[in-house]
């Protein structure tokens, strides 16, 4: 795994920056020496202090060491592109990976992927799982991409009393709208949809509403792609549809599944939505939003 330090090296080097130079007044020469090599780490203060200094941003750091580390560092997209087209074989695999590695962060890859492996139906989660993530959760300060992610799949298997507390905490300190991943999975998009799903799993369907209502405004604001978008009317319409207010509800979940077949997405991650589907709709409801008859 390449190091922080050899990553800033790269960018110094590259820029015929020395040493002395990148060090001066911030850290001493046998210090920035020794973190290049990666003997040593270094304070984000000071990090960020020699990265003004060769006139490099934070943001083309963090992109290069993703790079240099994308196999051992980027394992979370492969999970969720698996678990959304309901890739069983290959969360399986992920499975078996991680249960031969040591450590907390390994145990916790185990129970993420068990978790997923549960929704699909295919794997359980033991009481001791649940409570390792309970204790886990609790003494969390500074969350990042990965617990948010872990909470996430995790909020389906929690007490109720203690997901939602948990979900108010997070908001009210403003992590979910950070903004830790810039690609087109959103996490406060992810957290979102899950917490309302367990609304309307539980029928809260007054908390369900206004979830929508709050995530709905706020992706109003934001430019939106095709994916955003279907969830945001997939989400409105199965509340309306578990109001009774089925006509709306399965005109806004057809438009939903069109996006997405519009749009080519795999035919393994339209199969997996009409399986968690299948557990509102009728048969026949399931049948007509998925029907793309009339357009092939």
């Amino acid at each position: 795994m390449t190091k922080i330090g050899e990553i800033f090296k790269i960018f110094r080097t590259g820029k015929n920056i020395t040493l002395k130079e990148a060090s001066q007044n911030i850290v001493s020469y046998p210090f920035l020496s020794k973190f290049e090599r990666g003997l040593t780490d270094i304070s984000f203060t000071h990090l960020l202090e020699l990265l003004d200094r060769i006139n490099v941003q934070l943001s083309e750091f963090e992109f290069l060491y993703s790079k240099y580390n994308a196999d051992n560092n980027d394992l979370l997209p492969s999970f969720q592109s698996a678990y959304q087209s309901g890739d069983v074989v290959m969360l399986k695999h992920h499975l078996q990976t991680w249960q031969h590695k040591q450590g907390k962060f390994a145990e916790l890859q185990v129970i993420q992927l068990k978790m997923m492996l549960s929704t699909l139906n295919i794997d359980s989660i033991t009481k001791s799982d649940i409570l390792i993530l309970e204790a886990d959760f609790k003494t969390i300060h500074s969350w990042t991409f990965f617990e948010l992610y872990l909470f996430g799949h995790a909020m389906p298997f929690l007490e109720e009393k203690f997901m939602f507390h948990l979900f108010q905490e997070l908001h009210q300190k403003g992590i979910l709208y950070d903004n830790f991943r810039y690609d087109s999975f959103s996490m406060l998009f992810y957290i979102y949809n899950n917490i309302i799903l367990f609304m309307l799993d539980h029928n809260h369907l007054d908390t369900a509403d206004l979830l929508i209502q709050k995530l709905t405004y706020y992706f109003n604001q934001q430019e939106k792609d095709y994916y955003h978008r279907a969830r945001i009317f997939n989400l409105q319409g199965l509340a309306l549809y578990l109001q009774n207010k089925k006509e709306l509800g399965l005109r806004l979940i057809r438009k939903a599944n069109l996006i997405s077949y519009l749009s080519e997405h795999d035919l393994k991650f339209i199969n997996n939505e009409k399986r968690y589907l299948s557990k509102y709709l009728t048969n026949a409801d399931l049948q007509m939003v998925f029907d793309f008859s009339e357009i092939i």
